[in-house]
Protein backbone atom coordinates (compact mmCIF):
# COMPACT_ATOMS: atom_id res chain seq x y z
CA UNK A 1 0.00 0.00 0.00
CA UNK A 2 1.85 3.42 -1.04
CA UNK A 3 1.16 5.49 2.18
CA UNK A 4 1.89 8.68 3.24
CA UNK A 5 2.47 10.49 6.59
CA UNK A 6 3.71 14.23 5.91
CA UNK A 7 4.13 15.98 2.08
CA UNK A 8 6.63 17.91 0.43
CA UNK A 9 5.50 21.79 0.74
CA UNK A 10 3.97 22.18 -2.60
CA UNK A 11 2.75 18.96 -3.02
CA UNK A 12 -0.59 17.72 -3.92
CA UNK A 13 -2.17 16.27 -0.38
CA UNK A 14 -5.63 16.72 0.13
CA UNK A 15 -8.78 16.41 -1.85
CA UNK A 16 -12.63 16.75 -0.87
CA UNK A 17 -15.94 17.38 -2.18
CA UNK A 18 -18.53 19.82 -1.78
CA UNK A 19 -22.07 18.60 -1.67
CA UNK A 20 -25.50 19.89 -0.86
CA UNK A 21 -26.26 16.30 0.02
CA UNK A 22 -23.23 14.08 2.06
CA UNK A 23 -25.01 10.91 2.67
CA UNK A 24 -26.42 10.75 -0.90
CA UNK A 25 -22.59 11.49 -1.68
CA UNK A 26 -21.32 8.74 0.64
CA UNK A 27 -23.50 6.03 -1.26
CA UNK A 28 -22.89 7.32 -4.57
CA UNK A 29 -18.81 6.99 -4.19
CA UNK A 30 -18.76 3.75 -1.82
CA UNK A 31 -20.70 2.33 -4.97
CA UNK A 32 -16.93 3.02 -6.52
CA UNK A 33 -14.37 3.01 -4.59
CA UNK A 34 -13.61 0.60 -0.85
CA UNK A 35 -14.54 3.98 1.07
CA UNK A 36 -15.69 4.01 4.91
CA UNK A 37 -17.05 6.92 6.42
CA UNK A 38 -15.93 8.26 9.54
CA UNK A 39 -18.60 11.65 10.68
CA UNK A 40 -15.79 14.35 12.01
CA UNK A 41 -17.84 17.40 11.70
CA UNK A 42 -20.31 18.88 13.57
CA UNK A 43 -23.81 20.45 13.33
CA UNK A 44 -22.49 23.93 12.40
CA UNK A 45 -19.53 22.24 9.68
CA UNK A 46 -21.12 18.97 8.71
CA UNK A 47 -17.92 17.20 7.49
CA UNK A 48 -16.87 13.22 6.61
CA UNK A 49 -13.82 11.49 6.20
CA UNK A 50 -13.38 8.84 3.36
CA UNK A 51 -11.30 6.03 4.92
CA UNK A 52 -9.59 2.58 3.20
CA UNK A 53 -7.79 0.45 5.27
CA UNK A 54 -8.25 2.99 8.16
CA UNK A 55 -6.32 5.67 6.09
CA UNK A 56 -7.82 8.71 4.79
CA UNK A 57 -8.45 9.42 1.28
CA UNK A 58 -10.61 12.47 0.94
CA UNK A 59 -13.49 14.47 2.54
CA UNK A 60 -16.72 15.28 2.15
CA UNK A 61 -18.24 18.39 3.07
CA UNK A 62 -21.84 20.28 3.41
CA UNK A 63 -23.24 23.02 0.97
CA UNK A 64 -25.98 24.66 1.82
CA UNK A 65 -26.14 26.87 -0.90
CA UNK A 66 -27.81 25.72 -4.10
CA UNK A 67 -26.27 28.30 -6.19
CA UNK A 68 -22.79 27.16 -4.98
CA UNK A 69 -21.65 24.02 -7.58
CA UNK A 70 -20.82 21.16 -5.77
CA UNK A 71 -16.91 20.39 -6.77
CA UNK A 72 -13.59 18.61 -5.65
CA UNK A 73 -11.09 20.95 -4.42
CA UNK A 74 -7.41 19.97 -4.24
CA UNK A 75 -5.18 21.45 -1.46
CA UNK A 76 -1.61 21.78 -1.74
CA UNK A 77 0.85 21.08 1.38
CA UNK A 78 2.26 23.98 3.07
CA UNK A 79 4.37 24.53 5.93
CA UNK A 80 3.30 28.31 6.83
CA UNK A 81 -0.90 28.82 5.49
CA UNK A 82 -0.65 32.81 6.17
CA UNK A 83 2.71 33.20 4.40
CA UNK A 84 1.59 31.24 1.54
CA UNK A 85 -1.62 33.09 0.64
CA UNK A 86 0.81 36.51 1.07
CA UNK A 87 2.44 34.81 -1.68
CA UNK A 88 -0.99 34.29 -3.46
CA UNK A 89 -1.60 37.28 -3.38
CA UNK A 90 1.81 38.91 -4.58
CA UNK A 91 1.59 36.61 -7.51
CA UNK A 92 -2.06 37.89 -8.47
CA UNK A 93 -4.71 35.37 -7.09
CA UNK A 94 -7.31 36.08 -4.17
CA UNK A 95 -7.80 34.15 -1.04
CA UNK A 96 -11.10 33.53 -0.97
CA UNK A 97 -11.52 31.77 2.19
CA UNK A 98 -9.38 31.97 5.45
CA UNK A 99 -6.20 31.42 6.13
CA UNK A 100 -8.20 29.19 9.21
CA UNK A 101 -7.69 26.45 12.14
CA UNK A 102 -9.72 22.99 10.74
CA UNK A 103 -10.72 21.88 14.64
CA UNK A 104 -7.33 21.46 15.53
CA UNK A 105 -6.22 19.13 12.63
CA UNK A 106 -4.43 21.58 10.27
CA UNK A 107 -4.45 25.78 9.07
CA UNK A 108 -6.65 26.52 5.35
CA UNK A 109 -7.17 28.75 3.02
CA UNK A 110 -9.09 28.24 -0.30
CA UNK A 111 -7.53 30.32 -3.49
CA UNK A 112 -8.46 31.61 -6.78
CA UNK A 113 -5.25 31.77 -9.41
CA UNK A 114 -5.15 34.44 -11.82
CA UNK A 115 -6.79 32.38 -14.53
CA UNK A 116 -9.82 31.81 -12.04
CA UNK A 117 -9.09 27.91 -10.78
CA UNK A 118 -9.56 27.44 -7.21
CA UNK A 119 -7.63 25.76 -5.33
CA UNK A 120 -6.58 24.65 -1.41
CA UNK A 121 -3.65 24.94 0.57
CA UNK A 122 -3.24 22.80 4.06
CA UNK A 123 -0.61 23.56 7.05
CA UNK A 124 -0.87 20.02 8.81
CA UNK A 125 -1.07 19.50 12.01
CA UNK A 126 -2.56 16.41 13.50
CA UNK A 127 -4.10 15.29 9.85
CA UNK A 128 -1.11 15.35 7.35
CA UNK A 129 -3.57 14.67 4.26
CA UNK A 130 -4.44 11.65 2.03
CA UNK A 131 -3.06 9.10 4.20
CA UNK A 132 -2.47 6.38 0.75
CA UNK A 133 -2.33 7.02 -2.06
CA UNK A 134 -2.23 5.49 -6.12
CA UNK A 135 -3.98 2.39 -5.34
CA UNK A 136 -7.29 1.35 -6.01
CA UNK A 137 -9.53 3.92 -4.46
CA UNK A 138 -7.01 6.39 -3.83
CA UNK A 139 -5.93 9.84 -5.37
CA UNK A 140 -3.11 9.11 -8.37
CA UNK A 141 -2.82 12.42 -10.11
CA UNK A 142 -4.26 16.22 -10.03
CA UNK A 143 -4.61 18.16 -13.00
CA UNK A 144 -5.34 21.88 -13.67
CA UNK A 145 -6.68 22.59 -17.84
CA UNK A 146 -6.15 26.06 -17.97
CA UNK A 147 -6.67 28.78 -20.97
CA UNK A 148 -3.71 30.02 -20.43
CA UNK A 149 -1.02 27.13 -19.66
CA UNK A 150 2.25 29.52 -19.29
CA UNK A 151 0.68 32.00 -16.67
CA UNK A 152 -0.47 29.30 -14.68
CA UNK A 153 3.01 27.89 -14.67
CA UNK A 154 4.38 30.83 -13.58
CA UNK A 155 1.74 31.45 -10.91
CA UNK A 156 2.88 28.22 -9.28
CA UNK A 157 6.44 28.39 -10.07
CA UNK A 158 6.52 31.96 -7.97
CA UNK A 159 3.86 30.41 -5.31
CA UNK A 160 5.44 26.76 -4.60
CA UNK A 161 8.57 27.20 -6.27
CA UNK A 162 7.14 24.17 -8.53
CA UNK A 163 9.86 23.18 -11.12
CA UNK A 164 7.79 23.14 -14.50
CA UNK A 165 8.36 20.81 -17.80
CA UNK A 166 6.34 21.19 -20.77
CA UNK A 167 7.06 18.36 -24.02
CA UNK A 168 5.53 16.80 -26.77
CA UNK A 169 3.19 13.87 -26.26
CA UNK A 170 2.27 13.33 -29.93
CA UNK A 171 0.59 15.46 -32.55
CA UNK A 172 0.90 18.40 -31.27
CA UNK A 173 -0.26 17.85 -28.09
CA UNK A 174 2.05 19.72 -25.01
CA UNK A 175 1.89 18.95 -22.00
CA UNK A 176 3.13 20.31 -18.61
CA UNK A 177 4.03 19.21 -15.17
CA UNK A 178 4.56 20.65 -11.96
CA UNK A 179 7.67 19.03 -10.16
CA UNK A 180 8.77 19.56 -6.53
CA UNK A 181 12.46 18.15 -6.23
CA UNK A 182 12.64 15.39 -8.90
CA UNK A 183 8.71 14.15 -8.21
CA UNK A 184 6.38 15.15 -10.51
CA UNK A 185 3.28 16.10 -8.89
CA UNK A 186 0.42 17.37 -11.29
CA UNK A 187 -0.36 17.82 -14.46
CA UNK A 188 -1.12 21.59 -16.83
CA UNK A 189 -3.02 21.43 -19.78
CA UNK A 190 -4.70 23.99 -22.56
CA UNK A 191 -8.39 22.97 -21.86
CA UNK A 192 -10.07 21.43 -24.75
CA UNK A 193 -13.19 23.18 -24.92
CA UNK A 194 -13.39 27.05 -24.45
CA UNK A 195 -16.89 26.73 -22.64
CA UNK A 196 -14.91 24.30 -19.22
CA UNK A 197 -14.04 26.61 -16.73
CA UNK A 198 -10.34 26.89 -15.69
CA UNK A 199 -10.23 24.32 -12.83
CA UNK A 200 -8.03 22.01 -10.97
CA UNK A 201 -8.98 17.73 -11.57
CA UNK A 202 -8.59 15.02 -9.11
CA UNK A 203 -8.19 11.41 -10.49
CA UNK A 204 -9.13 8.46 -8.21
CA UNK A 205 -6.92 5.27 -9.00
CA UNK A 206 -8.78 1.97 -9.96
CA UNK A 207 -8.14 -1.59 -11.23
CA UNK A 208 -11.20 -1.47 -13.78
CA UNK A 209 -11.90 1.93 -15.35
CA UNK A 210 -14.28 0.25 -17.78
CA UNK A 211 -16.02 -0.90 -14.99
CA UNK A 212 -15.19 2.60 -12.68
CA UNK A 213 -16.78 4.19 -15.65
CA UNK A 214 -19.95 1.89 -15.13
CA UNK A 215 -20.45 2.44 -11.61
CA UNK A 216 -20.51 5.57 -12.14
CA UNK A 217 -23.53 5.30 -14.45
CA UNK A 218 -25.17 3.11 -12.45
CA UNK A 219 -24.65 5.46 -9.22
CA UNK A 220 -26.36 8.30 -10.89
CA UNK A 221 -24.06 10.12 -12.69
CA UNK A 222 -22.74 10.86 -16.27
CA UNK A 223 -20.06 9.96 -17.86
CA UNK A 224 -18.21 12.37 -19.43
CA UNK A 225 -15.63 10.44 -21.68
CA UNK A 226 -13.55 7.12 -21.50
CA UNK A 227 -13.04 4.89 -21.12
CA UNK A 228 -9.54 5.56 -23.48
CA UNK A 229 -6.27 4.35 -23.11
CA UNK A 230 -3.20 6.94 -23.62
CA UNK A 231 0.05 4.97 -24.37
CA UNK A 232 2.19 4.69 -21.34
CA UNK A 233 0.00 6.57 -19.14
CA UNK A 234 -2.93 3.78 -18.60
CA UNK A 235 -7.38 3.84 -19.37
CA UNK A 236 -9.02 6.85 -17.98
CA UNK A 237 -11.91 8.61 -18.00
CA UNK A 238 -14.13 10.81 -16.50
CA UNK A 239 -17.32 12.08 -15.65
CA UNK A 240 -19.89 13.93 -12.58
CA UNK A 241 -21.63 12.86 -9.76
CA UNK A 242 -25.41 12.71 -8.96
CA UNK A 243 -24.85 16.57 -7.55
CA UNK A 244 -22.75 17.32 -10.84
CA UNK A 245 -19.41 17.40 -9.16
CA UNK A 246 -16.40 16.41 -12.18
CA UNK A 247 -14.24 13.75 -11.42
CA UNK A 248 -11.57 10.87 -13.57
CA UNK A 249 -10.40 7.49 -12.82
CA UNK A 250 -7.62 5.83 -13.48
CA UNK A 251 -6.28 2.29 -14.59
CA UNK A 252 -2.50 2.34 -15.03
CA UNK A 253 0.56 0.30 -13.78
CA UNK A 254 2.79 2.83 -14.10
CA UNK A 255 1.53 4.93 -10.57
CA UNK A 256 4.26 5.94 -8.12
CA UNK A 257 4.76 4.44 -4.67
Amino acid sequence: MPTRDSYPEGTPSWVDLATPDIAGAEKFYSSLFPWEFVDVGNDETPYAMANKEGRTVAGIGSIADENVPSVWTTYFAVDDASGTAEKIKEAGGQILVGPMDAMGTGTFAIAAAPGGEVFGIWEANTHIGSGVVNEHGAVSWNELMTDDVDAALKFYHDVFGHITRTADMGGGFMYSTLGVGDRQIAGVMEKPDPDIPNSWGVYFAVDDAAAALEALKAGGGEVAWGPQETEGVGIMGGGADPYGAYFNVMQSDNLQD
